[in-house]
């Protein structure tokens, strides 16, 4: 799927500043005075000083890669022009029909504290905004309290996680870059999905199908259908009906009350329960053996191997299992893989909304020093044969040892990366929480 090029002008914070999706018509125009204007703002090659290492977009810092870029139609480059000139842009990139992430935000040095990040970040939104349904989940480096400042002005200021070092040594030399996790549900769908909310209220069951049924009775009683300006066309029903769910949250107890706080930032839409106890089944030799015919050793997950960068993830698929010794011995292959690799980052993310999560997310804390990451409601997407699904995903992180002796998380005395607003806003607890989970690995050791 490509991504259409509306164009629009920024409300916040100057009439002056023009934003602009940049479309594969103007490729030939625009690619040589992005570039020009990624490597005034971050350097040639992305690389900003002595000692840094590339940013990790390197198509944004040639004429050729920017075009190329434009010419696929399948990332959105958001363009901001003062005076007709580029002063700036971001990426919005397509994760599936209905995810995206922003990334690459970027002003030249000599045009930064105009308000040009804050009107980017505002034109971006507005296309998202006029989507059917985007699911927003971006990365925020913490050492730009500007970025930071801009992208929570602009509504994107609910906290889903946080990731220590996980960033290349872009910005600094000494050391890698943490960032800040946001999530934001945007689209034209989002007003009924509130209204529906609101008027039917929760527990609407736990199957898409027959949700949907529920929402066709609902749009035929007069007082709801006056305040949805029209009816649900087959196509948008399945997708309100995913929104509307009814699920659980499977967490280790730990992350129970952290999980919750962060749910609760998307209670006007979202309908969640948190269980931090389910039943574990020892299973007999015989019985692994039978479970091992209908589904391989280490097919359940993934890896992503970042070629050339510092980090990986590891990512399993819905329906996954874990209550075998062999699908402990598939994740603790795939862990040994990184390693030989020597990766400093790893990332795990497992689909939340099913019992399993919490053994897997257990082991990787008790036998293979991971903590917590991120919650991400319905970041997950699965493309069925019948319809398009979602799930919520609850990620876990290791970092190498080496990486937590020589950097200090937020909030310490000699930490080398701030956030906006720590301690009091919630990437504070999530902190806190990774904090005392590697506190608790170092005493066991």
């Amino acid at each position: 799927m490509t991504l259409s090029a509306p164009a629009y002008i920024a409300s916040e914070p100057s009439q002056k500043v023009s934003v602009f999706a940049a479309s594969k018509e103007q490729a030939d125009k625009l690619s040589k005075d992005i570039a020009q204007m990624y490597v005034a703002a971050l350097g040639p090659g992305g690389v900003g000083k002595d000692g840094c290492e590339a940013y990790p977009d390197p198509d944004l810092f040639s004429e050729a890669g920017v075009k190329e870029t434009l010419l696929a139609g399948e990332r959105l480059i958001a363009v901001a022009q003062y005076n007709d000139q580029i002063c700036g842009a971001m990426v919005a990139d397509k994760l599936s029909p209905y995810h995206v992430e922003f990334n690459s935000m970027a002003v030249p040095l000599n045009k930064r504290g105009m308000g040009i990040g804050s009107a980017i970040v505002t034109g971006l939104k507005e296309m998202m905004d006029a989507s059917e349904l985007t699911i927003n989940t971006t990365e925020l480096v913490t050492h730009s309290l500007a970025s930071q400042a801009a992208h929570f002005h602009a509504g994107y200021n609910s906290i889903v996680g946080f990731a220590f070092c996980h960033y290349p040594r872009v910005f600094f030399a000494d050391h890698p870059e943490s960032v800040l996790w946001v999530t934001k549900f945007q689209g034209k769908l989002l007003s009924t999905v509130k209204q529906l909310r609101s008027t039917l209220g929760r527990k609407l069951g736990t199957k898409a199908s027959d949700l949907v049924q529920t929402i066709v009775a609902a749009q035929a009683q007069t007082n709801i259908s006056l305040a949805i300006s029209s009816r649900l066309s087959e196509q948008q029903l399945p997708l309100v009906a995913e929104l509307l769910l009814e699920r659980t949250a499977y967490v280790p107890k730990l992350y129970a009350n952290l999980v919750q706080s962060i749910l609760f930032q998307f209670e006007e839409i979202l309908d969640r329960s948190v269980q931090s106890v389910s039943e574990q089944v020892q299973l007999t030799q015989s019985e692994e053996e039978e479970e091992t015919k209908a589904q391989e050793p280490g097919e359940s997950l993934s890896i992503e191997y970042k070629e050339g960068f510092g980090h990986a993830y590891i990512i399993y698929k819905p329906g996954f299992k874990f209550s075998s010794s062999l699908d402990q011995a598939a994740l603790d292959s795939a862990l040994e893989a990184l390693a030989k690799l020597e990766k400093r980052y790893i990332l795990v993310r497992i689909p939340a909304n099913q019992p399993e999560a919490i053994a897997l997310a257990d082991y990787l804390r008790q036998k293979r020093s991971f903590v917590f990451h991120s919650y991400l409601p319905l970041y997950g997407y699965n493309q069925e044969p019948e319809h398009e699904s979602f799930h919520d995903i609850l990620t876990l992180q290791w970092i190498a040892p080496d990486i937590l002796a020589s950097n200090s998380l937020p909030g310490e005395t000699d930490s080398v990366v701030k956030l906006y607003g720590y301690p009091e806003n919630l990437s504070g607890s999530i902190v806190r929480l990774i904090a005392s989970e590697l506190k608790e690995q170092e005493q066991n050791k």
